[in-house]
Parts: C-alpha cells; structure tokens; sequence
C-alpha cells in the first residue's frame, strides 16, 4: 500500500488516477474534466447557438444525460462510473480551493424561480444584482449555486462590476422573463453577456464562481459567472457552499435549498472551532424569514404564502453559542454591504478561513 506523506504527493495522485478514468472515458468524452481545473461558463456550454439552441450537443447537457434519467432521478451507477464521478467532483473541490486562495469570498443564496422581470411589487431578482455589484466592486469574490433565478442575479451583479447606470439598464433591457432552461432564457443571457463584455473573457472583480450540480441538472448553470465548479454529487456542492464563503453569506428568499443552505451554516457557527470567528448571516427581508409559526399555510392555499418561519429557530441557537452579533435581518441595500466590510475588518479567521488554509493569514 503507498502512503502519501505529503500535499504535492496527493496532487499527483489524483493526477493519475484523473489521467487513467479518461482513457478509460467512463465520464462522458465531450466533458473536459481534469483538464481545464474549474470550468468557464463558455467550457459548459461550448457548441450553443447565438439563439440558446443545441444545449442538448454541449458538455454540460452530456454530464446531465451520463448522470441523471431524468430530473430528480439519478441513474444507477457501476462501481467505476461511481467512482469517476466521485473523483471528478474531489478535483473540482481542489481546483476551487485554488481559485479560492488570498480572496475574500462572500456567497448569495436564493431561489432558482425568482423572476427576472416583476410588474408590482420588490424586484428582488434587481436588489440581488444591486448588492452582488456593490460587494464585488468592493473586494469580494461572489459565490452562488450557479443557477438560475437569485443565483444568476448575484452572477450578474459581479459580472457588471464597474459597469455605469447606463450599461445596467442596458443589460435589464435585455432579460426579459423566460422558463430558466429554455432557449430564450440562454440566448438572452449571452445577448446581455456579449453587452457587457463583447467576446471577451471576464477579469478582475467581473469574475465570480457558481457550483452547480449535475443532480438538478434540469436547472441549468447561468452564463453569467466566470466560473463554475460543477459537481455531480450535491452533498459535496452543498457544503463547499457554506464552508468556503469566508466573508459571509447573504439569503434572499428562497425554498427547500436555501432552507438547508442556511442550516448549514448555522452548524457550522453553532460548532465554531476555538479561536475562529462565526462567519456572518445576512436574512434580506425580514418578513419573508420570520413568519409566525401559527400562520401556516396549507397545501390548498392559493397563491402560496411561501415566507418561512425559520428566524425564532436561528436565533435560540446564535444564543446558545454566542453568534447572534453574527446575524443581521434587513432589507436596506446599504447596511447589508456595510455589515459585511465591517466583519471582514475583524482579525480572527473564520471557519472558512480555515478550510481555505487561510487561517495563518489573519
């Protein structure tokens, strides 16, 4: 048996045996996995048409079909398709802790079906581009799911980093609402890309990082991170969400996922290691987190009262450990940025921090 005694033994490592699964091509052979480290949106979606067409011929609808039957049911993997898919995913993970190193990352979580355009009403999907803009301009790496909806909202907003009013209003123009994986939600997602950036690649603070997973491979990734570490396990995606946000996580409105998004992370502040700080919660819009608990609605109701009663639970156990001057409910654009510069000024590392092999930096 070999033992590996050290970091670069194990890079090498997962090299080869990255090297041997693609001759074998157990993964499907128009992926590129393993050899471009974390995706671009353009390495996924190589081969789609000006008009969002032929997403069936690109990479990313190849690892859905290999992985799933269909959505919500993944298929029934052999021992080696398993284990290709297990490593593909660890080397993502490392590649992501690389394009992680010395950044400040700060994710945004929310609903995959908040729509684009509203008619009445807060324009949540616009608020979320608002803040993801400001705090990109300001330092921090923006991480998301890589979805649709708020994901793609907080993609943007860092992708229009310096961009003048005029050019945002431009790009809002451009997205009108269409069902998230039709081919008119991509064709007008590269049309707003292309105005932002021409055939350019983002840089700088325009880059950010979505990670998708394959299992809700019907919910496209957007086109408008830089980057995305797509997985095809979403046990492994969900906690790389929480624990490499080193800055903080803001929530927008959301349903099942966020929900254990945010659970997550408590946890993880709940479990704080001696001599690191809890990493901060923003809950954007108090009212739709802190539903009363004998307000319910049922199944029967419509329109769903979708506002969950989720804060009380939050709170009792930022009491029981001594995190709750890590939370903040709010719906003022402003003091959410101004929280989050605040906490990053703090010296003692956080959880993920730690994970980052950032910790002896602070």
């Amino acid at each position: 048996m070999r033992v590996l005694t050290s970091i670069p033994e194990m890079d090498a490592w997962l090299a080869d045996g990255a090297r041997v699964l693609a001759q074998l091509k157990l993964l499907p052979p128009d992926l590129p996995a393993f050899d471009t480290g974390v995706y671009t949106a353009m390495d996924l979606y190589a081969g789609l048409r000006d008009d969002g067409s032929n997403w069936e011929a690109t990479p990313d609808h190849a690892g859905f079909r290999w992985f799933m039957e269909g959505p919500g049911k993944p298929r029934a993997l052999s021992l080696a398709e398993m284990i290709s898919a297990r490593l593909h995913d660890s080397v993502q993970e490392r590649d992501v802790m690389r394009f992680l190193e010395g950044r400040k990352v700060v994710a945004i979580m929310g609903g995959h079906d908040v729509p684009r355009q509203v008619d009445a009403g807060p324009d949540v999907y616009w608020q979320c581009v608002s803040i993801a803009k400001t705090l990109s301009e300001k330092g921090f790496l923006i991480l998301t799911g890589g979805g649709p909806g708020l994901m793609e909202a907080a993609n943007l907003g860092a992708l229009l980093t310096g961009a003048d009013p005029a050019l945002v209003e431009t790009v809002r123009g451009l997205l009108p609402n269409a069902p998230f994986g039709s081919a008119a939600w991509r064709a007008s997602a590269l049309a707003a890309r292309r105005a932002i950036l021409g055939y350019a690649a983002p840089a700088g603070h325009q880059e950010s990082l979505g990670i998708p997973t394959w299992f809700y491979g019907h919910e496209p990734p957007n086109l408008f991170a830089s980057h995305h570490a797509k997985m095809f396990y979403n046990s492994l995606r969900e906690d790389g969400l929480v624990t490499w946000a080193n800055k903080g996580i803001l929530y927008f409105e959301g349903n099942a996922g966020t929900v254990q998004e945010i659970f997550q992370d408590a946890v993880q502040n709940y479990y704080c290691a001696s001599g690191t700080a809890a990493t901060p919660m923003i809950f954007f819009n108090g009212d739709y987190w802190d539903r009363p608990c004998d307000a319910l609605s049922t199944s029967d109701d419509r329109p769903m009262d979708k506002r969950k009663p989720l804060l009380p639970l939050i709170r009792q156990l930022a009491a029981e450990r001594a995190f709750s001057h890590a939370l903040l409910v709010t719906s003022d654009l402003e003091a959410v940025v101004r929280f989050i510069v605040e906490a990053d000024a703090v010296t003692v590392p956080h959880q993920a921090d730690v994970k980052l092999n950032q910790a002896g930096d602070m």
